[in-house]
């Protein structure tokens, strides 16, 4: 018997198996110890979300100090922009412009602080003096305070601009009287943009995980996306009063399912949470069925009225329409109103730079 041969032959494909299986336990450690960019940037801006947007805005408003006129570029992240005021007795009303964006951008970095300062030092001490235990639940009654909260002033504030406005109540027809309207007051443009910021954060709150991931998350990030498109639309294309009625239906219903969840979260009887939930799914029917679908009516119904909006037919447009697409084509385009006017053609011009000059 040869030397060795009791030795258990190795096997290649075994030993390149374990190979594997080293390497890839390897490349799931060095993965867990090097995090990728995303999720570097999700657990820095989690652990200083009070500190570094309140940091960002302290540098814009030191620098807004610094020359406070509203020639200084970071007066426009502080403010509403493009006052008109045609008259020196007229109220200051506003348009729209690109400086918009640096206002929304602002208003994202201070619901970003907000909302962690609130759900740290006011919802979370409130909810452990209530006697709220687990983990769990302190963040779900955290984040739907924090809605809660948000959602009241909204429609507070979004109310009160209906009944200010020639619309209160539902009158829908008034959505469409004088359309567009270019011209808006400064409340209207400042709740319409910090709305629009409020919806933009909550987009990165659920991108970042700022919040949880729950079984929705997809639903929720289409949701708010869509959210922000109607906002962005409604307020480019003038629809304002619209946008305004929509933000009132949407938001008072979910002033009372927050609500319904917080009681559910700090233990109230079971009878008393299940009456707020009915409360709840009739303001929902109300609000979202049917005053929303009133909206909805007369965005179908209403909008066209000539009476309301001014339709006109002009035929004399569409006829210089046509008119102009033959010069675009290339066709000869000749204009027919001097056949019926004095006929000048074969009468020549005198020049007088080529008269001559008589004594």
């Amino acid at each position: 018997m040869s030397k060795g041969a009791n030795k258990k032959k190795s096997n290649p494909i075994s030993a390149w198996k374990n190979e594997k299986s080293e390497k890839t336990i390897a490349y799931e450690i060095l993965a867990k110890k090097k995090p990728g960019i995303w999720t570097m940037l999700s657990n820095y801006i989690i652990q200083r979300q009070i500190e570094l947007p309140l940091k960002i805005i302290s540098v814009l408003i030191l620098s807004y100090l610094i020359n406070p006129t509203p020639r200084n570029p970071f007066s426009k992240f502080l403010f509403i922009s493009y006052p008109v005021q045609q008259s020196p007795s007229d109220e200051i009303l506003y348009v729209k412009g690109y400086w918009d964006i640096a206002y929304i951008v602002f208003w994202m970095l201070v619901f970003t602080f907000i909302r962690e300062f609130s759900m740290q030092y006011l919802l979370k001490p409130f909810a452990l003096w209530a006697g709220v235990k687990t983990k769990r639940k302190l963040t779900r009654f955290m984040e739907q305070g924090y809605i809660f909260i948000y959602c009241s002033i909204s429609t507070s504030v979004g109310t009160y601009i209906m009944i200010q406005g020639p619309y209160r109540y539902f009158n829908t027809k008034h959505f469409w009287i004088d359309y567009p309207h270019f011209l808006i007051t400064p409340l209207v443009k400042n709740y319409y943009l910090i709305q629009f910021g409020f919806w933009l954060q909550q987009i990165f709150v659920l991108l970042l995980q700022l919040e949880k991931p729950r079984k929705d998350f997809i639903e929720m990030v289409a949701h708010h996306i869509i959210t922000c498109l109607l906002i962005g639309g409604s307020y480019l294309f003038n629809f304002t009063r619209v946008g305004n009625m929509v933000f009132i239906t949407m938001d008072f219903s979910d002033i009372w399912l927050s609500f319904a969840k917080c009681l559910k979260y700090l233990a109230f009887p079971n009878i008393v949470t299940d009456m707020m939930f009915v409360f709840f799914m009739i303001t929902w029917a109300y609000t979202r069925h049917y005053l929303y679908g009133i909206i909805v009516w007369s965005t179908y119904a209403e909008s066209c009225l000539p009476e309301l909006n001014k339709c006109i037919w002009d035929p004399l447009n569409g006829y210089w329409l046509t008119w102009w697409s033959k010069v675009l084509t290339g066709k000869n385009a000749e204009d027919t109103r001097s056949d019926t006017e004095d006929d000048d053609d074969n009468v020549m011009v005198e020049n007088p730079l080529n008269t001559k000059k008589t004594n």
